[in-house]
This record gives structure tokens, sequence and C-alpha cells, in this order.
């Protein structure tokens, strides 16, 4: 069964709800048929890092039961958070693959925040993903940055832009690179940039 909802406004969790609890009436029938009490069913939150799995768990609480944050790693052990009478759910670290075999899903992964910073290259990142929303999405940057059109084709060009028009500079009016990328990384990820589709049928590669 698959579910569309919002894990931050808790659109669609009511359905979630209903759906797991259809699946585990089987289980809880046979329980009552051998005189045992039913239980609540009980459900693994279970995703790459970062992708909103605490946040979801809280919405359908509705208290704040696990600790959330915009990086990846919050969550460190498991635990068991009973939702209503009929639902438990087991909250768990973020998992990945061990290894990734398409260094492209590596690079996807980095610039939505599921992969912890100090294990890439946030230069090589950055620039990476400047050069794909730079095809894909130029609209964006124009708008978000007060860019002129027709971008760059060089993302470290569009790196200096970004940098002179949001005030990213040291003294002497240098452009402070590292802050310019963790800004930019920042915007995507908090969705000021807009929202995006990064696996695309017929897409490009940059």
């Amino acid at each position: 069964k698959v579910v569309a909802l919002d894990a931050m406004t808790g659109t669609g969790t009511k359905a979630l709800v209903s759906q797991v609890e259809q699946l585990g009436y089987a289980k809880a029938n046979k329980l009552v048929a051998k005189g045992v009490n039913a239980r609540a069913v009980r459900a693994m939150i279970l995703g790459i890092p970062n992708v909103g799995k605490s946040s979801l768990i809280n919405n359908l609480n509705g208290v704040n039961v696990a600790r959330v944050a915009d990086k990846p790693g919050v969550t460190r052990g498991k635990q068991w958070i009973k939702i209503g009478r009929n639902l438990e759910l087991l909250d768990t670290p973020g998992v990945l693959w061990p290894k990734f075999e398409d260094p492209e899903v590596g690079f996807r992964l980095a610039i939505t925040g599921a992969i912890k910073e100090d294990i890439y290259d946030i230069e090589k990142v950055a620039v990476r993903m400047l050069a794909l929303l730079s095809v894909q999405y130029p609209e964006r940057l124009i708008e978000r940055y007060n860019l002129t059109a027709p971008l760059s084709e060089n993302p470290n060009e569009l790196l200096d832009l970004i940098g002179k028009r949001r005030g990213c500079l040291r003294s002497g009016g240098l452009i402070d690179y590292d802050k310019t990328r963790r800004l930019i990384l920042k915007e995507f990820r908090d969705t000021k940039l807009g929202r995006f589709t990064l696996d695309r049928p017929g897409e490009i590669r940059v």
C-alpha cells in the first residue's frame, strides 16, 4: 500500500494510520480467534537519513516525542512510540546503502542533506548542484538570486555572482566561498529555491 502524505503539515497521515491498521487486522483477528487479546499493530518507520521520519511520528502523535533537525544522524537509537490505542511505531536511525554503485546517487543524496557533510566535498557538491540547476531550473536561480538570463555555463562564475548578490563577502570585498556554498545548499534544502524532482525520465546529466 502507498499513501501520499506531507510529514510536516500532517496531510495524509490519517490515511496512513488507517492503512496500517487495516493491514494489521488479519493478525489481530487470528489472535482473537485463539482467545488472545489483540494487541496494537506494530510498524517500523524506515528510510534514508533526513527525510522526515521523526517529523512524521511527531505529527501522528500530536506531541514532539522524536528529536528532529535539518541534518542527518539526529535519531541515534530505536524507540517505540504509541499512536492512539491501536498502533505502535518504531522510530529508527536513517539507513543508507553501504556503497553507491552510481556516484550520481551519492551526489543527489548529498545535496538533499541525507549524507553528513564531513564525508563529502562540499565544494564539489555545491558547484555540481549549481550546474544541474542552471540546466534544469535556471529560472529558479535567476529569481532567487536576482541574476540575469542567460546564465553562465560555468558554475563557478554563478557561485561568484551569488556570493556578491547575497553579500557573502570577507574583508576587502573578497567572496566567502564557504559561506556562499553553505547558503545555497541550505536554501535548496529549505525549498527556498522551490520544489524539485532530481530523478527525471530522460534527464540531462551534468
